[in-house]
C-alpha cells in the first residue's frame, strides 16, 4: 500500500479525473483533472456532478444501483453555467453500505491524440493531448482536493479503484499495484511475481518501454496512449495509458500510472521512438 502522501499526489495530480461522491452524488473530494473536466472550480463541485444534463447522474447512480460498478461508460460533463462540455469515458465503483456508502469515479478525458508521438509522426505536438496535460499540470488544487484528512477514503480508493493503478520507481521497479491493477494482468493469485518486480514482464512491446524508461526522468506524460500488456499466462492485453511522473528538483520518485481496459481493443497499437512533448 502507498502511503498517505503517495496517495494525495497519485489521487490529486492524477492525468485522469478523480472523483468520491456518497450514494447521492454528493461530492466528497475531487481532483484538478476533474475540476477540468467539470468546467473549473464551479459551485456544483461542493454538490452533484453534472452528466448528460438534469437525467444523466440519476441514470448512472440507477445503474450502479443494479451493479454495483461500471466500466468505460461515454458521458458528459457539463459546467454549472451550461458553457462547456467534456466527453468523458467514465468508471466507476460502489464501495460500503448504506449512509458509509461511496462511489468512487475515475474519468479520462476523451482524446484525439496521444503522448508520445512517434519521431515520424505528422501529429501535431499541440495536440489536444498535450493541451490536456499542460492545462492539468497548471490548475490549482481544488476546494476539495485529496489531504491526510481524506485517508480512509484515499486508502478505500486504492483498494477498489474501477481502473489498474500502479506506482513505478525510476528502476522500473513495480513499487505498489492496487487489486485492479494486479487483477488486469492476471497476476491475483500470485501478486508477488508481479509487484517488486521490474514492469517489462507486462510489457508485449519491449522497444516500447526501453523509451518509456528513458523519458521518465524528463517527467515527460504518456497521454491516451494505446499498447499492449501480458498476462501472467502470456496473453497481450490491450491497455489505454495514462501516466506521468512525481518529480521534484529534476528528480523522479515515482510515476502515476493509471490503466484503462481499452474500450476498442480491435484498434492498432500505438508506437513511438521519441517523445512528441513541447519543451
Amino acid at each position: 500500500m502507498p502511503t498517505i502522501d503517495q496517495l494525495i499526489d497519485v489521487v490529486g495530480n492524477s492525468s485522469v479525473g478523480i472523483t468520491v461522491t456518497d450514494r447521492t452524488g454528493a461530492v466528497l473530494l475531487h481532483n484538478k483533472a476533474q475540476s477540468i473536466l467539470m468546467g473549473g472550480e464551479g459551485a456544483h463541485l461542493g454538490g452533484r456532478i453534472l452528466v448528460d444534463g438534469s437525467d444523466g447522474l440519476p441514470k448512472l447512480l440507477e445503474r450502479l444501483e443494479k451493479a454495483g460498478r461500471f466500466e468505460n461508460v461515454q458521458v458528459t460533463y457539463r459546467s454549472a453555467d451550461g458553457r462547456q462540455e467534456r466527453a468523458s469515458g467514465v468508471n466507476a465503483v460502489v464501495a460500503g453500505s448504506g449512509d458509509q456508502t461511496r462511489i468512487h469515479w475515475v474519468s479520462r478525458p476523451e482524446l484525439g491524440e496521444r503522448l508520445p508521438v512517434s519521431s515520424t509522426s505528422t501529429e501535431d505536438p499541440t495536440s489536444d493531448a498535450a493541451t490536456w496535460i499542460r492545462t492539468v499540470d497548471e490548475h490549482a488544487h481544488p476546494a476539495l482536493a485529496p489531504t491526510e484528512e481524506h485517508e480512509s477514503i484515499l486508502r478505500e480508493f486504492y483498494e477498489v479503484a474501477p481502473v489498474a493503478i500502479h506506482l513505478i520507481g525510476v528502476n522500473g521497479t513495480v513499487m505498489h499495484a492496487n487489486p485492479a491493477d494486479v487483477a488486469l494482468v492476471e497476476y491475483t493469485a500470485t501478486p508477488s511475481e508481479y509487484v517488486g518486480g521490474h514492469i517489462r514482464k507486462i510489457y508485449e512491446d519491449q522497444g516500447l518501454l526501453d523509451d518509456f524508461l528513458s523519458r521518465w526522468d524528463e517527467d515527460s506524460p504518456i497521454i491516451n496512449f494505446r499498447a499492449n500488456f501480458v498476462t501472467r499466462d502470456g496473453a497481450p492485453k490491450p491497455v489505454l495509458i495514462f501516466s506521468t511522473a512525481r518529480a521534484a528538483g529534476g528528480s523522479v520518485s515515482n510515476t502515476r500510472c493509471f490503466v484503462f481496459n481499452d474500450p476498442e481493443p480491435q484498434r492498432a497499437r500505438d508506437a513511438v521512438s521519441a517523445f512528441g512533448w513541447p519543451a
